[in-house]
C-alpha cells in the first residue's frame, strides 16, 4: 500500500507535466497556423471595391479603362518593318516599258525645268530693272499691299500656332498609359491591371477582376525583371508600392512620379514574409 500510495502522487505529477507539454506543442502549433504561415487565410478572402483615383479633372475611370482595353496596347515596331519590307520590293520590281516610260517622263520633266528656269531669269531681270526704276522715286503701292499681306499672314500664323498649343494643353488629360493582365506563379491570380496618369499624377489600378489567393504579408512590387523571371531576379530590381489592400476587387496604388515605367513594367503581388510571388503581370504601353 505503501508503495502505490508513492506512485500515486507520481503518476499525478507526470500526468500533469506531460498535459502541459502537450499543451505546449498545441500552443506552439497555434501560433505557427495563425501567426507564422497563416494558413487559415487561405480560406478567408478580403474583398475590396475601392473607387477609381482622384485626377484634378474629373473623369470616368471605369469607361476610360473600358475604351483603352477596347483599343488595345500600341503596335510594335517590329511588325511594322516587317510589314514595310514586305512592300518594297513591289514598289522596286517593274516593265522594261514602264522604265521607258519614267525615263520619257523624267526627259519631259527635265524640258520643263530648263524652260522654267529660262522664263524664271527673265522674270527676274524684269523685276530688278523695275526695281532700279523705283528706287529713285518713292516705294510703290503693291509693295506696302504686300508687306501688309505678309503682316497679317504671320499673324494669322501666330493666332494659329496659338490656338493649336491651346487645343494640345486642352487635349492632355487623364489617360491609360499602359495596361496588363495578371498570370498565375506560385498561386492563381488574374485580372487587369492599369496604369492611369494625368501628366501629374500616376496610379496602378486592379480593376474588379483581379483575384488571388490570400496569404500573408502580401505587397505589391514593380520590378524591372520579366513576369516569368526567377525570385532572385525579380528582387534584383523592384518598388514597393505598398500592401496588397485585399486579394478580390479594385483597388488602387501610388506610382512615385521619378518610377520610370518602361523599365519597371512587371506588376506582381509579393508574399515578403516567405519570399514568395504569387502572381505577374506584364504592363504594355497604349496608344
Amino acid at each position: 500500500m505503501r508503495f502505490l500510495s508513492r506512485l500515486i502522487p507520481r503518476s499525478t505529477g507526470g500526468r500533469w507535466a506531460a498535459g502541459l507539454g502537450v499543451a505546449g506543442v498545441i500552443g506552439v502549433g497555434i501560433y505557427l497556423v495563425f501567426f507564422v504561415f497563416a494558413f487559415h487565410l487561405i480560406f478567408v478572402d478580403e474583398v475590396v471595391d475601392e473607387a477609381g483615383p482622384e485626377f484634378a479633372v474629373e473623369v470616368d475611370i471605369d469607361e476610360l479603362i473600358s475604351e483603352a482595353l477596347e483599343a488595345g496596347p500600341v503596335a510594335t515596331t517590329a511588325a511594322v518593318a516587317e510589314t514595310g519590307s514586305d512592300d518594297q520590293p513591289a514598289d522596286q520590281s517593274m516593265s522594261v516599258g514602264e522604265h521607258d516610260a519614267d525615263t520619257d517622263a523624267s526627259d519631259g520633266s527635265a524640258g520643263t525645268a530648263e524652260t522654267d528656269g529660262s522664263a524664271g531669269s527673265a522674270g527676274t531681270s524684269e523685276s530688278a530693272e523695275s526695281a532700279e526704276t523705283d528706287a529713285s522715286g518713292e516705294p510703290s503701292e503693291p509693295a506696302e499691299s504686300d508687306a501688309s499681306a505678309g503682316s497679317d499672314g504671320s499673324t494669322e500664323s501666330a493666332e494659329s500656332s496659338d490656338s493649336g498649343e491651346s487645343g494640345e494643353t486642352e487635349d492632355q488629360g487623364v489617360r491609360v498609359a499602359y495596361v496588363g493582365s495578371f498570370g498565375p506563379r506560385s498561386h492563381p491570380a488574374e485580372g487587369t491591371a492599369v496604369v492611369l496618369t494625368d501628366g501629374t499624377q500616376t496610379f496602378l489600378r486592379f480593376d474588379d477582376d483581379f483575384a488571388t489567393d490570400n496569404g500573408p504579408d502580401l505587397n505589391v512590387y514593380l520590378h524591372t525583371a520579366g513576369p516569368d523571371a526567377s525570385v532572385d531576379d525579380l528582387v534584383g530590381d523592384f518598388i514597393d508600392l505598398g500592401d496588397l489592400k485585399g486579394n478580390i476587387g479594385a483597388q488602387n496604388f501610388v506610382i512615385p512620379s521619378d518610377v520610370d515605367l518602361d523599365r519597371y513594367n512587371t506588376v506582381s503581388v509579393w508574399c515578403v514574409r516567405f519570399r514568395v510571388v504569387f502572381g505577374t503581370a506584364a504592363l504594355a504601353p497604349m496608344n
